[in-house]
Order: structure tokens, then C-alpha cells, then sequence
């Protein structure tokens, strides 16, 4: 593929992603990769793409009001023409409305015929002349219909709405998709058997790299220039790209000095790596997965943070009773789940979720911890974590567990909040909102062990050897 101009670039994401079912993250890390792009253009690259995505509700609804024909019926490569273009125009301030109209009349001209283009063009400057930016759009009226008018101006999948709004009321909802339309921050682990996080602050600093100490969680910085630290091959060793609520799930696990840690759903590892930290040299973290690529990112992880105290199992969690023979100190969960509580981070997730999804992951994620229960020692502890705010996945879930084992008791989780967080409480876990946490949304609960007994394992499951 040869070298794109950056909106081109944008069109080609937006293309592969909503066309064709790429996965947003995957699709830009790998075309960013291929050339070299300078800081500001892959921020506008990601800024158009992304933005795109994520308003794809908002841009087709304003779209509909300036064409004749369902935009269903358009080629599909018009159709995102006119989607990045009404994007830079709505909702990009600092493109003047003339350069967003003239370079994607050039996008239509490079690859399409002149009918296209006039079409192109057309459309664009009526909506150039009708609005400055997305605060002149009228939306449906949120009295009569707050689920079509949520739906529509904050661009979330009805359904989705329709939940939250059940749960969290009109003006609540709405906080929580502002927050999910803003760009996520750029947040990383430091490696504290390297260095520390004050040392490696001063470290970035030096190289003009600017960086804050996070307020949900210790260990975790905020980096504003990550572009400049991604270049920065020598300091690779000493972070790793973590969000807050992934570290936080560490450090509420709180594994003690030697540990013995199950990471039952354990894949990309950042949790992992992070527990492996906690514990020690002498400690050690058995890391389960069941993808075999997914395997390797965990070794791919383990090698850069310098760790030989994690071993890898290609195995379903479901299976680890059956399969493995010892007990634990720690086991956590960090299930697969729906991951309504990241959907700032990850920009097309809103669109290829489904409700009817969230019945099949939460008999999943009970399957999981039945299987993984047994393997914890008496006196252990059971940590249980999602990315997601529905309560089918994460309360109902424990209440469940709990009811169905006598040995299992809650642990309050208060010491490792700040009065300024504000998690709110749910039974036997904690749930961080993003629109009151300033940060991704998720969910916690820790149970300890307090009586069990041991199953006869029979066979051990080969460790996978890091490659």
C-alpha cells in the first residue's frame, strides 16, 4: 500500500472498520507502523478517524437531512467521504470549513468520477453553510423521546441508551456518553523493579516528555506527548501502556511477597506482569489463555518488563479445575466481558456490541469462577474484574458465587479508595462510573477463602514456553 496523505489515511481506517469489521485499534496501529508519519499528523489521523467512528450516529442522522437517498444506497466510499468531511466540519474547530470541503473533494476526485465529486461537494458546503459546528444542530426533542434524542446527539446504540437511562436517569446518561465521545488518556505502568516512578518521571522529563501522577491509582503516570515516548526504544523495559482501572484491579488484589497467583483469563498480561511485580522474584504468577497468539503477546509482555517469574498455559479457564493440580494464594478473574465501561478507549466498540451478548458472557463468566474457586487455597483470595457496567455481569454475577459457596466471604474494599473517587458500593463489589471517576469505567469484588477443600487433580497442564 503506498504512503497516504493523512485524511486519506483517516478514510482508509474509517473504511476497513466500518465496512469491512477491522478492529479500530488493530486496523491503525498496523497502517501507522507501515510509514512514517510525524506526531501531529497521527494525532490528526486518530483524531479524524476515531472521531468519525465514534459520532457515526450523529454524522449519519445530520447526513440524512442534506441527502435525498438512504445513505445505505451510497457508494460506500462517498458515504465516508462525506462522513470525515462532516466530522472536521461539526465537530474539528480548527479546520476551516473550506479545507474540510476541498480535501475531501479531493479524496472523491482521486478515486471516484466527477459525479461524485460535484455530489461530494454539494453536500458539504450546504451543511457548511447551515451550521458552524455541532452546537447548531437541532436534535429530536429530549422530552418527548430522551432514548432517540440521547441516541442520536451523543451517537450511541439505542439499546445501550435505553439501559442506562433505566439505571442512571436522563442527565447521568448523557454524562457518561460525553465521556465516552472524549479521547481516552494515554496512561502507563512503571516498572518499579526497574526504577521508580519519581526517577522515571525526572526520566521523561529530560527527554521532553511530559507526564502526571495519576489520582485513581499509584504506580501509574499520564502521559500527554505518548507519541514521543512510543519512539523512545531504550525506555521500553521500564513502563508498559496500562489504563488506571487495569492497575487499580493489582493493587486491590494486593497479592502479599512470594506469592502463588492464578491470572485465569490473563491475555494481553498487563495484569499479570503487574502482579508478577507485586509478588516478587520468588513469587510466581501461572498466566492462562486460550488463544495461542494471545499466549504470546503475555511472554511478548513478560520479556519486555525483564519478569521470569510468570509461566504461560494455553488452557480454557473453564477446564483449570480439571487441569491443574495445586492451589493458589490469589486467583483473579478478569473476565471477558461486554466492555460498556471502555467504550471512549476502544472507538467502534459501541457499534459491535449486542444486548442479547450480555446473558452469554455472564453464564461465561460464572462457568469461569466455578472452575477456578477450588484452586484457591483456604485463607486465598478470589478478585473479580470487568470493564463493564451492567450489573448481569458484575453483582449478579458475585451474588451468585457467593450464594453457591459457604467458604467464600467478601472483603471491603474501602482502604483502596480516596474519599475523592467515589466507586460506588454494589452488594459485595465496588463500580467505578466514568463520568464521576474520570476514568474508564469498571467493575471490583474480592472474596476471601475462609474454609474449602481440596479437589484430587490428576493432571498438570503443560506451561508453554516463552518464544
Amino acid at each position: 500500500m503506498r504512503r497516504k496523505e493523512p485524511r486519506e489515511l483517516s478514510l482508509y481506517i474509517v473504511g476497513r472498520v466500518l465496512d469491512e469489521g477491522a478492529f479500530s485499534n488493530i486496523e491503525t496501529t498496523k497502517v501507522l507502523k507501515r510509514y512514517e508519519y510525524s506526531d501531529l499528523d497521527k494525532r490528526f489521523i486518530l483524531e479524524i478517524a476515531y472521531g468519525t467512528i465514534k459520532h457515526l450516529n450523529t454524522l449519519d442522522w445530520v447526513l440524512s437531512n442534506f441527502v435525498s437517498r438512504p445513505l445505505e444506497k451510497l457508494d460506500r466510499l462517498c458515504r465516508n467521504i462525506l462522513r470525515i468531511g462532516a466530522f472536521q466540519l461539526l465537530y474539528m474547530d480548527r479546520v476551516p470549513p473550506s479545507a474540510a470541503c476541498n480535501e475531501s473533494v479531493n479524496l472523491a476526485a482521486k478515486h471516484r468520477h466527477g459525479g461524485i465529486v460535484k455530489f461530494v461537494n454539494a453536500v458539504l458546503r450546504n451543511i457548511a453553510r447551515n451550521y458552524n459546528s455541532i452546537e447548531d444542530v437541532e436534535f429530536p426533542d429530549k422530552d418527548k423521546d430522551p432514548i432517540e434524542h440521547i441516541s442520536i446527539k451523543y451517537s450511541h446504540p439505542p439499546w445501550l441508551v435505553s439501559r442506562w437511562v433505566g439505571r442512571y436517569g436522563v442527565k447521568e446518561t448523557i454524562r457518561l456518553c460525553k465521556f465516552n465521545n472524549k479521547p481516552s488518556k494515554n496512561t502507563i505502568r512503571v516498572n518499579t523493579n526497574k526504577t521508580s516512578v519519581e526517577d522515571f518521571q525526572h526520566l521523561l522529563e529530560s527527554r521532553g516528555i511530559t507526564s502526571n501522577l495519576s489520582k485513581v491509582v499509584p504506580g501509574c503516570l499520564i502521559v500527554k506527548n505518548y507519541g514521543l515516548l512510543e519512539s523512545q526504544k531504550d525506555l521500553r523495559k521500564l513502563f508498559i501502556p496500562q489504563s488506571e482501572p487495569s492497575i487499580l484491579v493489582g493493587h486491590i488484589a494486593d497479592p502479599k511477597r512470594n506469592a502463588k497467583v492464578l491470572d485465569a483469563c490473563a491475555a494481553p498480561g498487563l495484569k499479570a506482569t503487574h502482579l508478577a511485580q507485586l509478588v516478587g522474584r520468588r513469587g510466581r504468577v501461572a498466566a492462562l489463555d486460550i488463544h495461542e497468539h494471545r499466549i504470546r503477546l503475555i511472554n511478548e509482555n513478560s520479556k519486555r518488563l525483564s519478569l521470569d517469574n510468570i509461566e504461560t498455559y494455553l488452557l480454557d479457564a473453564r477446564d483449570a479445575c480439571k487441569e491443574i493440580k495445586e492451589s493458589f494464594d490469589l486467583v483473579l478473574v478478569d473476565a471477558p466481558c461486554s466492555g460498556t465501561g471502555v467504550l471512549n478507549r476502544r472507538a467502534d466498540a459501541r457499534w459491535r456490541k449486542k444486548e442479547k451478548e450480555i446473558a452469554a458472557l455472564s453464564k461465561l463468566q460464572k462457568e469461569i469462577l466455578k472452575s477456578v474457586i477450588p484452586l484457591t487455597r483456604p485463607g486465598g483470595n478470589v478478585v473479580y474484574s470487568t470493564c463493564s457496567l451492567e450489573p448481569e455481569e458484575n453483582q449478579e454475577v458475585i451474588d451468585q458465587i457467593i450464594g453457591e459457596n459457604r467458604d467464600l466471604e467478601p472483603v471491603p474494599l474501602d482502604k483502596y479508595f480516596s474519599p475523592c473517587e467515589y466507586p460506588i458500593k454494589t452488594g459485595d463489589g465496588v463500580q467505578f462510573l466514568p463520568q464521576n471517576n474520570c476514568t474508564e469505567g469498571f467493575y471490583i469484588a474480592k472474596l476471601v477463602k475462609i474454609k474449602g477443600t481440596q479437589n484430587n487433580r490428576n493432571k498438570n497442564v503443560k506451561a508453554v514456553e516463552s518464544k
